[in-house]
This record gives structure tokens, C-alpha cells and sequence, in this order.
């Protein structure tokens, strides 16, 4: 029976988006009239005799386009179509996993990938993905008339017809792809573009790799919560002429290890790991301990040309948050700083990850961005943090849960890399979400409250969404009551907030709650199954089993899977796992 114990106090907002990695933009799970496509949430095939691991993954994938082994045209072989690009043997469950790419003529296909995995004697056990039955027999140019200069010239001009000239860009990198536009597939390019001023963004552009069309754009950090759309202090606006601007400077050459101390934005004092200069008393906010490193800078709402100079000499936004002695005085570095390191601990000794690229990736934290910034992000290279109004937010570095959020957007990106739109957009946020209250690990209603710790500091027991009572919490006139849909039914339909990537993402979160804690929703029964086995099936869905476009019929086969992976059939009966994980999503409408 669903709570509105939170009613009058769960105020309207959303944890500010990722800049999105994965924010690439398509059309809601557009499939053409003049098109087949095939999307699969689960098939099984009993293993040919004689045949290696990669002969019965291609034999498979020509099952799926319309012949044995060759694609329904026989011009093209199905190893042409599919490129693998990871394949990996998980020795605990006697499984293996492949991750395929449609390819055309060596082109990839946009959001076309694939995940197969093979039993121990290698029955084809689960498939998610798209495959199109009719792409050996497209014609499509695959010799771009752009140049991959004129393509990134076109995305930043309209990216600076939106937000003002950009004096100095982070990052820009361009790929040719096909892309499936309304009016067929199109050789297109690609082009990724972050900024810092004069608004943080990571522009993804698809342009007409033969006529220069914009054929669709997105802006992964502007993503955000509908609920804030008229907050001013929930936009980037940098403090002109304002904050200090000391010269930008690297760690030292020679430092040793330390152990420092400072407060938190609530007071609290921490001990953690620090550097020295070997030749000075300064002291830095980096950790060597953890992976390739955490390091924690500071904006102090600068100039633009300071974003500039340092994006540039450095690519980090941001200065060192230096001390002379062992204890640091800047609460809110503090608080990204030790949260950072947490959120490294919680993947590392609960997943066996390191870092979010699962290969030591330096953790890079900037706090003191913008002027009174109601808001936090990830721009595919590192975490961003506001320091808020003081009224609707502090400082949400001060978020362990605001924190893992973000992170986790960047072990989406380095995994399944989903789709920041629609759908695939919901499952991106409410993973972020899920892994951000696993990581904060509270106890009782706390585990599913987000960001309750820097929310409306003046009002006690709210926050920013409620994974446990998605009702509870009012967004407005996006959905039907006003409230955070708790059902596929009453999902958003339209187009705002990328359409509905933090709207919907309630739903696959009220999900992840029952798993673990379960009780009755719209009339279903779950039997919880508790944090630690529900946080282990949600990590393996988004590792090995869901792929860019996935959505949330999806997700719901991907956590099958992996329950079924983690915890068998016992006696030709689904475990009680799976059990839990089958209820959870019948009882969100999610088949």
C-alpha cells in the first residue's frame, strides 16, 4: 500500500543530471515503418555441436537477421554485421559474455549493441539488443563529403547560437557513425563537445556526414530537474570578475604521504589521506592511496579567463586546495574529498572495482563552482559541485549519496554507456540513484531518501526524490496527480526533461526497493531479498547484460538474469531471488 507519510514535506527537485557521458540523444525507440528491427529480451538456443564460443555467437546472431551463420542477404557475412568488442569468461557462475556492435560496411551503427551470454556448455542463456534484419540490404554512403573539422564546426556553432561564445572548449572529438534518422539511416558524424564557460555542457551533435544537417543534438548537463526549471540558482552562472584567481599549479614533484584532518560542511571532523611538498609545508587534497588517485580542486566561482587558463594548461577545472599545515579549512573540499574516497571503497570492496573505469581512473573533484550553484555533475571527466543558495541546497559535495550519484554516472558511461534520453535515460538516472543510496548505506527510510543531508537545510525529514514512496515527492504537471510516477503506467510521455530520464527514473528505483525490502505494491506481494544480494544483481544487469538503448523492459530481463546468474534455479523452480526480482518489476507494471 503506497505511503504519503512524506507528503507535505518532499519538496519538488531532482539531483542534477550527469553531464552525461552517455548522453547521447535518439528519438524514443524509433523504429522506422520501412524498417525491421528486432529488440530481444531473452533467447535461448542449446549450443551446436563442435563449434567454438565465437562460431555459436555469430551462428546465433545470423539466427536473428534471417539465415544460419549469414545475414539474410548471403553478400555479407554475419561476422561483418557484428564486431565483438569484449568478450569475457566469469569463472564464479560458469558463464560467458559477449558484447556485440552492428556494423555497417566498418561503420557502427548508432544504439545497436548487443549482449549474449553462454552457459557452461554453451547454450546461448540470454540476449539483449537491437538487431536490424534489413541493414545488409541498406544502401547507405559510407564516404563522408565533411570533413571531420567542418562536422565540429556546425556543432559549435549551434552550441554557441544556445549558450554564448566559447572562448576555449575542454575537449571536442568527432566519429563517423550511421544514424537512424526519420528519414532512414544516415552516414553521420558524431561530435562530442564539453565546455566550462560560459556554462559547463558535453554537447553530443549527429550531423550529415553528406549534407552538414543538424539531425539531432543533446546537452547532457543541462539535464535538469523539471521541478527546477524556474530555480535561477539551479543554472550555471559564473561570478564575473569575482572569487580569487591564484595561478594554476600541479601537485609537486616530490611530496609524501600524509595523514591531514578538516571539518565537513556539518561540523564533523575527519581524518584522511593528504600530501605534503617535500621541499614546502603545503599540503594538497590528493590521495595515492586509492586507485590513480583522488584529487579534490576548488572554482571559488571564478572569472572566465581563469576557467580558461587552467582547462587549458592543465585540463582540470579548478585550483589546488592547498594548506600549510595538516588540517584543510575548506569544508566543502573536505566533503567531496573523503565522499570521493568512500564512494571508491563502497565499488572496490563491495564489486571488486576499481574506479570507475575498473582500471585505477584518477577520481577528480572541482567544488565552488558557479555563483550560489544549486546543482552537481559529471562531464565524462570529472565530478562538478555547486555550493548552493543556502536555502533550497548547501554544499552538495556534502552528499555521500549526491556523490556516489554522480560517480556512478561514470561507471555507466565506462559499461553499459546508456542513452541519455527516454527510456535508457530513466535506467541511466535510476541507477545512479540506486548505487548512490547502496553506497551511503543508511539504515531504515534513510537508505532511500536522496540527498536529504543538503537538501532545504531549514526542514527536516525531506529530500530530493523518495525511492521507497516515489508518490510522495511533487513535480508538478508532467505527470497526471503532479507527482514521481510509482508505475509504468503513469510514466511521462513527453519530451521534457529529455523525455523523462529523472520523471521516470522513480519507477525502476521503487523497483530496486522492493527487491531489497519488499512489501505489497498495487495489490503484487515481494519477498525482499535484502541490500547485499539486491546490490550484486543490479551491478551484474548493468556490467554485462544491458546496452545503450536499454529500457526498462530491459532492465527488468537484464536483473532476471543476473538473479538467475547469482542465485540458480533450484529444483527447475526460480530462486527466491529471482522470485523477488520477477515480483518487484510485475508490481511496477514492468513486463
Amino acid at each position: 500500500m503506497k505511503s504519503n507519510h512524506l507528503k507535505k514535506k518532499v519538496v519538488p527537485a531532482v539531483l542534477a543530471a550527469s553531464i552525461a557521458f552517455a548522453g547521447l540523444a535518439l528519438p524514443a525507440k524509433n523504429v522506422l515503418a520501412n524498417e525491421e528491427v528486432v529488440r530481444i529480451q531473452q533467447q535461448l538456443m542449446e549450443a551446436p555441436t563442435g563449434l567454438s564460443k565465437q562460431e555459436i555467437l555469430y551462428s546465433f546472431l545470423g539466427s536473428q537477421v534471417g539465415a544460419e551463420g549469414k545475414a539474410r542477404t548471403t553478400s555479407v557475412d554475419v561476422t561483418e554485421q557484428f564486431s565483438i568488442i569484449e568478450e569475457k569468461a566469469d569463472s564464479k557462475t560458469n558463464t560467458y559474455h559477449f558484447k556485440t556492435q552492428e556494423m555497417y560496411q566498418g561503420i557502427p551503427v548508432y544504439a545497436s549493441q548487443q549482449t549474449i551470454a553462454l552457459d557452461k556448455d554453451n547454450n546461448v542463456i540470454s540476449f539483449i539488443g537491437d538487431v536490424n534484419k534489413d541493414l545488409s540490404r541498406s544502401i547507405i554512403p559510407t564516404e563522408p563529403s565533411l570533413t571531420t573539422e567542418e562536422a565540429e564546426t556546425v556543432a559549435k556553432e549551434s552550441i554557441e547560437a544556445q549558450i554564448g561564445e566559447v572562448s576555449s572548449y575542454d575537449g571536442v572529438e568527432s566519429e563517423l557513425i550511421i544514424y537512424p534518422s526519420d528519414a532512414g539511416k544516415r552516414l553521420a558524424y558524431l561530435v562530442k563537445a564539453s565546455t566550462s564557460i560560459p556554462a559547463p555542457g558535453y554537447f553530443h551533435y549527429f550531423v550529415d556526414a553528406t549534407s552538414g544537417e543538424v539531425l539531432h543534438n543533446f546537452d547532457a548537463v543541462a539535464a535538469l530537474s523539471p521541478a527546477l526549471e524556474e530555480d535561477e540558482n539551479a543554472k550555471f552562472t559564473p561570478l564575473a570578475g569575482g572569487g580569487t584567481t591564484p595561478a594554476p599549479r600541479a601537485l609537486p614533484i616530490e611530496y609524501v604521504d600524509v595523514t591531514a584532518k578538516g571539518m565537513d560542511i556539518f561540523g564533523k571532523l575527519h581524518s584522511f589521506n593528504a600530501v605534503k611538498d617535500a621541499s614546502s609545508s603545503k599540503h594538497f587534497l590528493y590521495d595515492g592511496t586509492r586507485g590513480k588517485g583522488v584529487h579534490t580542486f576548488k572554482a571559488n566561482r571564478m572569472p572566465e579567463t581563469s576557467f580558461i587558463l587552467l582547462s587549458g594548461l592543465l585540463g582540470l577545472t579548478g585550483f589546488e586546495v592547498e594548506s600549510n599545515k595538516n588540517f584543510f579549512y575548506d569544508p566543502a573540499a573536505v566533503s567531496a574529498h573523503i565522499n570521493a574516497s568512500k564512494t571508491f571503497d563502497y565499488f572496490k570492496n563491495i564489486h571488486g572495482r576499481n574506479s570507475l573505469d575498473n582500471n585505477g581512473m584518477k577520481l577528480v573533484s572541482t567544488v565552488h563552482i558557479g555563483d550560489k550553484w544549486n546543482n552537481a555533475a559529471w562531464n565524462g571527466k570529472q565530478m562538478l559541485y555547486g555550493d548552493g543558495d543556502g536555502q533550497r541546497m548547501i554544499s552538495l559535495s556534502g552528499g555521500l549519496d549526491v556523490i556516489a550519484h554522480e560517480m556512478t554516472h561514470g561507471v555507466i558511461e565506462k559499461t553499459t554507456n546508456l542513452i541519455y534520453e527516454n527510456e535508457s535515460g530513466a535506467i541511466n538516472e535510476s541507477i545512479a540513484d540506486i548505487f548512490g543510496a547502496f553506497a551511503e548505506n543508511k539504515t531504515g527510510e534513510g537508505l532511500w531518501l536522496l540527498g536529504e543531508d543538503i537538501w532545504t537545510p531549514g526542514i527536516q525529514g525531506d529530500a530530493l526524490r523518495s525511492m521507497s514512496d516515489p508518490g510522495s515527492v511533487y513535480i508538478g504537471g508532467y505527470t497526471e496527480d503532479g507527482y514521481y510516477p510509482d508505475h509504468y503506467d503513469k510514466r511521462y510521455l513527453g519530451e521534457l526533461d529529455r523525455g523523462g530520464v529523472h520523471i521516470n527514473s522513480s519507477i525502476n528505483n521503487k523497483a530496486a526497493q522492493l527487491i531489497t525490502d519488499g512489501g505489497t505494491h498495487y495489490g503484487v506481494t515481494v519477498n525482499g531479498i535484502g541490500k547485499a544480494r539486491t546490490e550484486k544483481i543490479f551491478y551484474r544487469a548493468l556490467t554485462l547484460y544491458l546496452t545503450p538503448s536499454s529500457g526498462f523492459a530491459e532492465m527488468r530481463q537484464a536483473a532476471i538474469q543476473a538473479a538467475r546468474d547469482l542465485h540458480p534455479d533450484r529444483n527447475g523452480a526460480p530462486s527466491l531471488e529471482v522470485q523477488a526480482v520477477m515480483a518487484a518489476y510485475d508490481a511496477n507494471g514492468v513486463y
